[in-house]
């Protein structure tokens, strides 16, 4: 019996420590790769050969999921007997915040091509409904729609427009700090109010308060377009927002700053943004469609960390570049970079991860012939156990396909720890997707209960056979 309470008291435990070492979300969203497309449709250009490559083998990986070095290296022909400057694109998911360039390399017979980034549209959560959304995300007039260097037409305000704007410096004089506020009124229609290191904001029949917590000495921005607004300032006791105090100064200046300056001077303050790559013209158009939004669809209010955020959105990255072709020259034109996939624990005790790459840009080319698909494996999922093209199993952990013609559906599959997903790894998921953070407890659990069950069925049969 005392060995039993042994074993118990070891279980209990171990299930808590596995809570701890399993902390982490059993679904990571990953998304597509793509094909490199060319922006004509009319183009001559033809694709002779395709070789794509995953090659996981670095181990270079994320929190939460796998992440494979991608190159897509085509051989490509000038069939006509005219040069031909051909610009294509390269359809790249992620955060504008988020991209690392120095993973990305594209070249033209070796030699490094520079590129142009312009931000798209925000991608759809690809959920349930993969299939639909990624067409939807990867339509090419869409892509193509969004390579313009045209500025963008805002509904609610005018792009060129010229507002003023209202820096306030604060100065608590105790240390308790103050809840400061700015009290206005304002018709939606006719004025627009943009505020920064603001954190409160109400609204009450045309009636508007701001609010800013203040602890220290700091300034708070209000860049007002159209009609001008009437300012009532205050000051707060910290959570007591009927107990006025004077315990702070204040000092207003204020001018007159056009639109598109005070929207690259706001978000070029934060450092942690890359614009180097970026131009201008597209930043622009970025911030000025979210302040758009904003102001539409919040009575013509908006922070500047609503319009930052925009920059953290997962979206369509179009990376677009120039090739030039002799008359009847080929060339090999390379593009290389690092994605990450989905991991999905929910159904297996091993996270799956599932990659997935869109061919259909492909289709765009005069014509596309022999796709050569390699997958170097990585080793905590050196298994490729489902492929929406057939692979082989070559030595190693290399997978690979040959084709002559593009295929039908897109390039999916699934890597997992083992060669195929076994009935206790999809219970141990269940559990996981049932339970969670506490699903190892009730592994646990399941185990103590069933050791508990044994003991007493063995200590009965011992005692009927004493009997």
């Amino acid at each position: 019996m005392k060995k039993f309470v042994y074993i118990a008291i070891i279980l209990i435990i171990s299930s808590f420590t596995m809570v701890f070492a399993n902390s982490g979300p059993v679904y990571w969203q990953g998304y597509p790769s793509s094909d490199i497309m060319t922006v004509d449709k009319d183009s001559p250009i033809k694709v002779k050969r395709e070789d794509l490559i995953f090659d996981f083998s670095d181990g270079n990986n994320d929190l939460h999921s796998v992440q494979a070095n991608v190159t897509a290296q085509y051989e490509m022909t000038n069939p006509t007997d005219k040069t031909q400057s051909v610009q294509m694109a390269f359809p790249y998911i992620e955060r504008l915040y988020n991209i690392n360039y120095d993973n990305i390399k594209i070249t033209a017979n070796g030699k490094e091509l520079p590129y142009e980034v312009y931000a798209g549209n925000v991608v759809n959560s690809y959920g349930n409904s993969f299939e639909e959304d990624k067409e939807k995300n990867y339509d090419f007039d869409k892509i193509v729609n969004t390579i313009s260097n045209d500025i963008y037409d805002a509904k609610s305000f005018s792009v060129y427009g010229i507002g003023k704007l209202y820096s306030i410096e604060i100065k608590p004089t105790t240390e308790k700090g103050i809840d400061f506020t700015v009290d206005f009124t304002y018709d939606q229609d006719e004025t627009k109010i943009l505020t920064k290191n603001f954190n409160g904001f109400s609204l009450n029949g045309g009636k508007a308060r701001i609010t800013s917590g203040c602890f220290d000495t700091q300034i708070a921005e209000i860049y007002v377009l159209g009609e001008d607004i009437n300012m009532d300032i205050n000051g707060y006791v910290i959570g007591a927002s009927n107990e006025e105090t004077d315990l702070f100064t204040y000092e207003i200046t204020e001018k007159e700053v056009d639109v598109r300056t005070y929207l690259f001077d706001s978000m070029k303050s934060y450092s942690f943004i890359d614009f180097e790559h970026i131009s201008d013209i597209q930043l622009f158009n970025l911030y000025a469609s979210a302040l758009d939004k904003y102001f539409i669809n919040n009575m013509g209010f908006c922070t500047v960390d609503d319009i930052l955020a925009e920059s953290g959105s997962v979206r369509v990255i179009t990376l677009v570049y120039n090739v030039e072709f002799l008359p009847s020259q080929d060339q090999q034109v390379s593009v290389s970079y690092n994605t990450n996939g989905t991991m999905d624990k929910r159904n297996t005790s091993s996270p799956q991860y599932i990659f997935d790459y869109i061919l259909n840009p492909a289709k765009n080319w005069n014509s596309f012939n022999n796709l050569n698909i390699k997958i170097i494996t990585p080793q905590e999922a050196p298994y490729v156990i489902d492929s929406s093209i057939e692979l082989n199993k070559e030595e190693g952990n290399i997978y690979t396909a040959s084709l002559e013609k593009l295929p039908e559906d897109d390039l999916s599959f699934t890597l997992y720890s083992k060669e195929k997903v076994t009935l206790y790894d999809k219970i141990e998921g269940r559990i996981n997707r049932s339970f969670g953070y506490f699903a190892p407890i009730v592994i646990g659990v399941i185990i103590l209960f069933t050791i508990i069950i044994s003991n007493i069925i063995v200590w009965k049969i011992k005692k009927s056979n004493h009997l």
